[in-house]
């Protein structure tokens, strides 16, 4: 019960600062303030090819339309083509598999996943994702803060 009322007392501090932000010199950025939202369709987006052309990446919602906080992508390639074991310093990544199934690298382990699987990946995490299928990898994954989906820009052809 103690802990429970310490608890409270302190929330309360914490609710009374976020409402009182403004009088105390704490501003929001006007970024993402003004960001409205969207709704992007699975045929929608930014695409580009990476690696020898098959992969293709979609850009759904990217730091340059205001969303600073997230990213989302999605992404498609063949049977026994791989991303590459690798780590993010800056960013978390989450991922969701829509199709397929494959081999998960997620620090020192290996794990199977199928369709359905998501995962979380701590920034600073080494992670990678071989397609183990007889069908193409169908994925949609994102990162937050928002900006590394500009890296598929930097890397990729744009999609006629």
């Amino acid at each position: 019960m103690t802990s429970r009322r310490k608890f409270l007392q302190q929330g309360s501090v914490g609710i009374l600062l976020i409402f009182a932000r403004p009088a105390i010199g704490f501003s929001s950025s006007s970024s993402t303030a003004s960001f409205g939202g969207l709704v992007v369709s699975d045929e929608e987006g930014e695409a580009v090819r990476i690696r020898d052309g098959s992969a293709i990446v979609r850009i759904k919602v990217a730091k340059t339309q205001g969303a600073e906080s997230v990213s989302f992508v999605s992404s498609s390639f063949r049977p026994g083509d791989e991303i590459p074991v690798h780590k993010h310093s800056n960013e978390d990544e989450f991922i969701f598999l829509h199709r397929g199934s494959g081999l998960f690298t997620l620090g020192e382990k290996e794990l199977p996943i199928k369709e359905g699987a998501f995962a979380l990946v701590p920034k600073g995490t080494w992670h990678g994702l071989k397609n183990t299928d007889i069908e193409n990898i169908e994925m949609r994954f994102g990162y937050s803060p928002a900006g590394f989906e500009g890296f598929f820009r930097e890397v990729g052809t744009p999609l006629d």
